[in-house]
């Protein structure tokens, strides 16, 4: 939802919570338990999403259904999961709020009936709010889902928050480890720092990540082009990481890149913020020769029989093509409605061991005290024939 926007990130220790495996008395689906002094109803969710329906007139207008679209898409989206896993007899509760895309309502709605007995909150979806339904949420044994935000949990320090999308440093730590995997003897790591916010954000501790993996890399950061063309390697590959998506910036690189491919004979790949998936390259002829890689957290294949069985679907009960929120809203209710199926209240306890992998999302949390869950799970992504695939 917007760019972390410091230098911090998950440095603490990740720990892995034990769950308790002691026999209890069987309980059935809507059960009202006790959870921690809270009475909570087991199969009860409250999806708390900003569809801002007090600022509709009388009319619907275009403008009211885009202001909508998100929270509509993800929505229909996690409707859409529990509605495939009811098919197996996982059967839920759903409490649908609007969220308002207000700070001081987002407060008075940690106390709210409607939430206070929910087994699971899944929003709200913007960092403000977040953090003042937080702030009122007395039972912080339930857990409060931020589906989509991509601030780093150490920012909210929220012990029962699951952030779902993965942070600029967990993408930035995944790729660095990624190329320190690709480096042979006589190759060269070049870390091309442009100097603009989002190098700042995704090369912080780059290197030092690099050379931790692979402690023989050959790593040296270049401010700018010339530097780059300056420092490369002919005896092997040269690996490339850009830590700017900025078009002309790329484009600079690129065409820098091209000159030395093909007058030279320099080898080169390149690797970079996942931005760069965003960006158009079908003006540069050599890309597939980059192999450009970037992480994702969102893996949607059109070519996958369970995505086209998803789409079709969707298309059937909503009359639109599903958006990526829409994927995000499956995935979350596939994971969860999964996870409270098989082990009720207790499913807290059991999210760092449970791995999921989803049509758009897949889903690896690790538990740190002071702010919660954080998912780790990312995929790798290459440029290849005009398009990006997944590894």
């Amino acid at each position: 939802m917007r760019s972390p926007s410091s230098s911090r990130g998950e440095q603490q220790t990740a720990v892995t919570k034990p769950n308790s495996e002691k026999d209890k008395p069987a309980v059935k689906v809507g059960d009202v338990q006790n959870v921690n002094g809270h009475s909570v109803k087991n199969n009860k969710i409250a999806l708390l999403l900003p569809f801002e329906l007090n600022s509709i007139a009388k009319t619907v207008t275009t403008e009211d259904v885009e202001r909508s679209a998100l929270a509509l898409d993800f929505y229909q989206g996690f409707q859409a999961g529990l509605d495939k896993i009811a098919k197996d007899g996982m059967l839920f509760d759903l409490q649908v709020i609007d969220s308002r895309d207000n700070v001081a309502y987002n407060a008075s709605l940690g106390t709210a009936a409607t939430v206070k007995d929910a087994v699971l909150v899944v929003g709200p979806v913007y960092p403000r709010e977040i953090r003042s339904f937080a702030q009122t949420f007395a039972n912080k044994n339930v857990l409060q889902v931020s589906p989509l935000a991509a601030t780093m949990a150490s920012e909210f320090s929220v012990p029962n928050l699951v952030s779902m999308t993965p942070s600029i440093r967990t993408h930035s730590e995944t790729m660095a480890k990624y190329v320190a995997d690709q480096y042979y003897n006589g190759d060269q790591i070049l870390i091309y720092d442009a100097g603009d916010d989002e190098s700042k954000q995704f090369l912080v501790n780059f290197a030092s990540e690099v050379t931790k993996a692979n402690t023989q890399a050959k790593v040296k950061t270049v401010m700018s082009v010339n530097e780059l063309n300056n420092s490369l390697v002919q005896t092997g590959t040269n690996h490339v990481v850009s830590g700017t998506a900025n078009k002309n910036l790329v484009k600079g690189l690129l065409d820098a890149m091209d000159e030395r491919f093909l007058s030279s004979g320099n080898q080169f790949k390149l690797y970079g913020h996942p931005n760069l998936s965003k960006l158009s390259f079908e003006n540069f002829e050599n890309m597939d020769f980059y192999s450009l890689t970037v992480t994702s957290s969102s893996l949607a294949s059109d070519s996958d029989g369970d995505t086209k069985k998803f789409i079709s679907n969707y298309k059937s009960l909503y009359k639109v093509d599903p958006s990526e929120f829409s994927y995000k809203g499956y995935d979350a209710a596939v994971y969860f409605g999964r996870l409270l199926h098989k082990y009720g209240v207790d499913y807290v306890s059991h999210m760092t061991q449970e791995k999921f992998s989803g049509l758009n999302s897949d889903y690896r949390f690790e538990f740190y005290p002071k702010w919660g869950y954080a998912n780790r799970a990312l995929g790798i992504m290459v440029y290849h024939n005009k398009k990006f695939e997944r590894k």
